[in-house]
């Protein structure tokens, strides 16, 4: 009988999982912009927990590169900080 000495990681989950960023752009089109986010659990994370990691990546991303404006004359939104369009949400 052979004895098992190899490393167990099946009580932790560490996963690396991709979202998007829908921008739309000034020149009509929109853009998807895939992000990295990661969900670190003790035994396995639920689903919510996926959702929740990722919408909490998705937040953080909008707060670099947009910022909010109420007075914009072109209306109300996140627009790109690099003022080639809108932040218009993210796919998870």
């Amino acid at each position: 009988m052979a004895l098992d000495t190899g490393i167990r990681t099946y009580n932790i989950s560490f996963e690396l999982m991709k979202g998007i960023i829908l921008i739309l752009l000034f020149t009509g089109e929109l853009e998807y912009r895939a992000f990295d986010y990661s969900s670190t659990k003790l035994l396995f994370p639920t689903d919510d927990e996926k959702v929740l990691a990722c919408s909490e990546r998705a937040e953080q991303i909008r707060e670099q590169i947009s910022t909010h404006s109420w007075n914009d004359p072109r209306g109300q939104g996140w627009y790109l900080q690099d003022g080639t369009g809108t932040f218009q949400g993210y796919i998870c």
